[in-house]
């Protein structure tokens, strides 16, 4: 679930995320090789978080997205939807790709994700599961980093794990590719926010941007026309939604501040916009 703007999420909500990452993690130690974080989550474990007054708020996520092999399985150990049910999750009613678990008053989704080209939509069975087919998802699979995350679950326990994350190239790939689809404020803050505090800096990120064209990830060609045609200028759709998600609707009554703030911000989205694009010609 997305909203619009940062002020309509529960930071209760919020919360859970990664302790839902933790819980999952640990249950499906079978599969970590055929695993990858993808979706809000990532820019967590990819960036350098500012703390102070005027920093951009932290990105949100209220669910788990897992990027998977198409071939991933346990063999003799078990199955997917066994090991899910295990940590207490089970098949949405509502959503029947999701896996959810109600904690209090809150339901934590689990995604999963997979690359099935040259199908670009639909479901393909991953062992013996749903999976959400989204090209890009091999790459983020091929190149991701491991990173170590420690807190505590949805049990309450302790947990320290060693959690292969997506890198920012097939990262950025895939926002790009969702906000053309679907124009998102919350894709747009994503890249923002990650192109504006990548561990690696702004080179880095673009130089691995522009890799995942020569890699030929199948999802860049449209990410990249994305760039193109919303990040172009200070009233295109990337840039303006970016602000909403920080500002929400621009009032009449806004302080001068607050206007040069969002300007201020819809101007950065068209700079790495266009870094990003200068990178990958």
């Amino acid at each position: 679930m997305k909203y619009s703007t940062y002020a309509e999420y529960d930071p209760r909500g919020l919360a859970l995320a990664e302790p839902a990452l933790l819980t999952v993690w640990s249950g499906l130690g079978s599969y970590h090789d055929e695993l990858v974080l993808v979706g809000g989550l990532v820019p967590q474990y990819l960036c350098r978080h500012p703390d102070s007054p005027s920093a951009l708020p932290r990105p949100a996520s209220l669910d788990v997205d897992l990027g998977i092999a198409l071939g991933a399985t346990a063999g003799q150990y078990g199955s997917l939807s066994a090991d899910l049910q295990a940590q207490g999750f089970r098949l949405s009613e509502k959503f029947p790709t999701r896996f959810e678990k109600q904690i209090g008053m809150f339901p934590v989704y689990i995604d999963f994700l997979v690359e099935r080209m040259p199908a670009t939509q639909g479901t393909a069975m991953v062992d013996d599961i749903p999976a959400n087919i989204l090209p890009g998802i091999d790459r983020a699979l091929a190149t991701a980093r491991s990173v170590t995350i420690e807190g505590t679950d949805l049990f309450g326990a302790q947990q320290r794990l060693t959690v292969r994350v997506c890198e920012v190239g097939a990262f950025l790939v895939l926002k790009l590719r969702a906000f053309a689809r679907r124009q998102q404020p919350k894709d747009a803050f994503d890249i923002l926010y990650t192109l504006l505090h990548y561990d690696g800096g702004l080179a880095a990120a673009a130089a691995a941007f522009a890799e995942e064209g020569v890699a030929k990830n199948p999802a860049f060609r449209e990410a990249r026309a994305c760039l193109k045609s919303q990040f172009q200028s200070d009233d295109a759709a990337g840039p303006v939604r970016a602000a909403h998600f920080i500002f929400g609707e621009l009032q009449a009554g806004d302080s001068d501040d607050t206007r040069l703030r969002r300007l201020q911000v819809q101007q950065d989205v068209v700079s790495f916009g266009l870094a990003l694009l200068g990178a990958a010609r």
